[in-house]
């Protein structure tokens, strides 16, 4: 009998997946489903991802901060959220 190969897929999505153990996907049968907890990333990391200045990136985001004053730390889905959602200002226009 030939061992099998293990081989990890990540996938990544904003909604559960639907996938079952025991499902055949591309000629292989899935045994285990994990889900990995996300690390939380600085401020200055957010800095050079976005372009901003990381004292902007902790007034915009003191909401969310999950470490210290001195060390700010943030979940980087919630921080994609909120540092991409553009306010819109004045009043719509008229057509």
């Amino acid at each position: 009998m030939t061992r099998l190969s293990k081989y990890m897929v990540m996938i990544e999505s904003n909604t559960p997946l639907n996938i079952i153990l025991g499902q055949n996907i591309g000629g292989g049968v899935v045994k285990e489903l994990k889900e990995i907890e996300i690390e939380l990333v600085s401020a200055s990391q957010l800095a050079q991802k976005y372009n901003l200045s990381t004292t902007t990136i902790r007034e915009h985001l003191v909401s969310i901060n999950q470490g210290t004053q001195g060390k700010a730390l943030y979940h980087p889905s919630l921080a994609h959220d909120i540092l991409t959602t553009k306010n819109k200002r004045g009043r719509p226009r008229a057509n």
